[in-house]
């Protein structure tokens, strides 16, 4: 293998792949800006659902229990607007009323005497809004409720803080709420969108290098140049390689952008330490290599541009497989043998330098098995690009 041709093609595929608009709007333009903007209509949904349901006063039916003090103590609260409706059902499902509450036979009496008493609340568990109205309900019956216990309690001479023996004072490891929160949910979203940016980010120019090469008939005027083959295929490698990087780290840099946007979605979180973020790079460059190689591969074996993208397709499901199979999986208790399993080893590193933990076999083993998965993802390309029959394969 000759270094200087390896340079020359590599240099040369840069060229043409930056050379084009469409590429730099494409690989880096939309990355950076897509997150924000997800994010930001996500974070303005969720605001306009909470003031709903929390801020604004909610339609209610009150079925039952005639001239009950829970249907004044409902309405004091200043949470709800009760109306009256004939069909209850049609109504939660059409959204006109966004919950009911049906007061059972002998409510006041079961309280005079001291008994549990009956009560329904019923919403709709389709509809956002009317589930948070159900819990605004249930919460103020537990207050209405917790009202009367003290004062049967008061009635018998008894201080109604005896039911509640012990007092909780809730304190979080982190330095405030907002911080664990973005480390909790960065730890499930940054290596699930790692793994799948990382994958895919390389698939345009994978598809281009080898399939592109064919469809237009430069693949042959190339491989009759001095260069080896072993050289053109290391300068195209290491070309799609660092598109791909490039694609990778923009999209990172729109996730990051929409955590500053929409802290209250994201959580504002803690910066990484710089060994971290580090290793974490390593790391998406690992799947990154290991998927340029493969798509490189089943590129010169399609025959077109179209077909390269059909056959290129399965790959992301393959990449999100083992993404999504650790996305709820608790970073500071994963198995060890989860780190032995290929691509799952790397996203669960990724997951643990999020929230702190660091593991130096842990990181060691994910990255040994990573070697050999690329250098076994390169000699497949390899074997591939040196066939005569997958390169002029009609």
């Amino acid at each position: 293998m000759n270094f200087r041709h390896v340079i020359i093609v590599f240099k040369k595929e840069l060229v043409d792949m930056f050379r084009d608009k469409k590429t730099i709007i494409s690989s880096i333009l939309i990355p950076i800006f897509l997150f924000p903007a997800i994010y930001g209509f996500m974070n303005f949904s969720q605001k306009k659902a909470e003031d709903e349901t929390e801020k604004k006063a909610v339609d209610i039916v009150v079925s039952g229990g005639g001239g009950s003090a829970l249907i004044d103590y409902l309405r004091k609260t200043g949470s709800f607007n009760i109306v009256e409706e004939d069909d209850v059902d049609d109504a939660l499902k059409s959204g006109t009323i966004k919950a009911a509450v049906f007061i059972g036979n002998g409510f006041d009496e079961a309280i005079g005497g001291n008994k549990p008493a009956p009560l329904t609340v019923q919403y709709d568990d389709s509809n956002q809004t009317s589930m948070g109205a159900a819990q605004r309900i249930e919460a103020a019956i537990t207050q209405y409720s917790s009202q009367i216990a003290a004062s049967r309690l008061v009635e018998k001479g008894i201080d109604p803080a005896i039911i509640n023996p012990i007092s909780i004072t809730e304190k979080t490891s982190s330095k405030d709420e907002r911080s664990g929160v973005g480390m909790m949910i960065f730890s499930m979203l940054l290596p699930l969108m790692l793994a799948i940016y990382s994958a895919t980010s390389v698939m345009p120019a994978a598809t281009d290098n080898g399939a592109g090469e064919k469809e237009r008939g430069t693949i042959e005027p190339l491989l009759a140049t001095q260069a080896q083959r072993t050289s053109l295929l290391t300068g195209k490698y290491l070309a799609i390689t660092v598109a791909g990087i490039i694609g990778t780290m923009a999209s990172m840099c729109g996730l990051f952008i929409a955590q500053k946007l929409s802290p209250e979605l994201l959580g504002s979180g803690e910066m990484l330490p710089p060994v971290s973020i580090l290793i974490i790079a390593l790391a998406a460059i690992c799947i990154t290599l290991i998927f340029a190689a493969l798509e490189l591969a089943i590129s010169f074996y399609a025959r077109s541009f179209k077909e390269a993208q059909t056959y290129l397709s399965p790959l992301t499901i393959i990449v999100m497989v083992p993404a999504f199979a650790v996305y709820m999986l608790d970073p500071k208790s994963i198995p060890a043998y989860y780190f032995s399993i290929p691509l799952m080893n790397l996203i669960c590193v990724i997951k643990e330098l999020v929230v702190g933990v660091y593991k130096p076999l842990h990181i060691a083993v994910s990255f040994g098995w990573g070697a050999v998965y690329i250098v076994l993802s390169a000699l497949f390309t390899r074997y591939m690009f040196t066939r005569e029959s997958v390169i002029f394969r009609a």
